[in-house]
């Protein structure tokens, strides 16, 4: 079966006023619902929170999948709050949860959700590796978190390139997302690493028009044209 790089739209990105029809498009269309949860002490910013999650839950027929980013200071007093909610996946970071990392993620796991983790650019894979096992996603971030308008290090790519190469040789089944700055001339880069997920934001979906539905169509061509060039060049080499 051939790969292809799923989509994950960041739903913080929503325009407020029209929420609900750019909504039906995003659940449609998209592979997972990604939940930017940002509790201004972790990361700098705030983000939506479990009542945003809980509502879709409640009154969207067919949800996609929901994945909780927690890039909050203390995931593990909230896994229940966003299990409840109805996250698919729960995602907090390494550094929140090193002390006790394999029960936060048992935690989960119990919850009936699925384990993510999530790691800032200057983390190394060495750090997750103990528990690689357990996860049924990483989000490997290529920006540092919360912080808007950042450029990607190509050492990302790497990063990203390592993981799958240890994916494959442990025989694991995690999927591998690439979160941050994301934009169209990524998705090539990012799908030749081995990345699964890409995260879409602003500059990769909603700047592209005033109409969503014209967002959407440009993102797609844009996706579906890198990708036919990384298949093209894999042919090729």
């Amino acid at each position: 079966m051939e790969r292809k790089l799923m989509i994950a739209p960041s739903l913080g990105c929503c325009d407020l006023f029209h929420v609900e029809q750019e909504m039906r498009i995003i659940n449609e269309k998209s592979d997972i619902l990604h939940m930017d949860i940002k509790d201004g002490v972790y990361v700098p910013s705030y983000g939506i929170g479990p009542d945003f999650l809980d509502y879709l839950n409640k009154n969207v027929n067919n949800l996609k999948p929901m994945d909780a980013h927690l890039m909050i200071a203390h995931p593990q007093q909230y896994l229940e709050v966003f299990a409840k909610a109805g996250a698919a996946y729960i995602t907090p970071h390494t550094d929140c949860i090193e002390g006790d990392a394999f029960v936060t993620l048992r935690k989960i796991k119990e919850l009936g959700c699925k384990a993510g983790i999530a790691l800032s650019p200057s983390v190394p894979l060495q750090t997750i590796e103990y528990y690689l096992h357990l996860l049924d996603k990483v989000t490997i971030m290529i920006v540092d978190p919360g912080i808007a308008g950042q450029p990607v290090d190509s050492q990302m790519f790497v990063k990203i390139k390592q993981l799958a190469k240890i994916r494959k040789e442990r025989n694991l089944n995690f999927l591998i997302e690439a979160d941050g700055s994301m934009n169209k001339d990524l998705y090539k880069p990012l799908y030749e690493s081995g990345a699964d997920i890409v995260v879409l934001g602003p500059p990769a979906l909603w700047n592209k028009d005033k109409d969503f539905a014209k967002c959407w169509d440009i993102m797609e061509n844009e996706l579906a044209n890198e990708l036919k060039n990384a298949k093209r060049d894999s042919c090729i080499s």
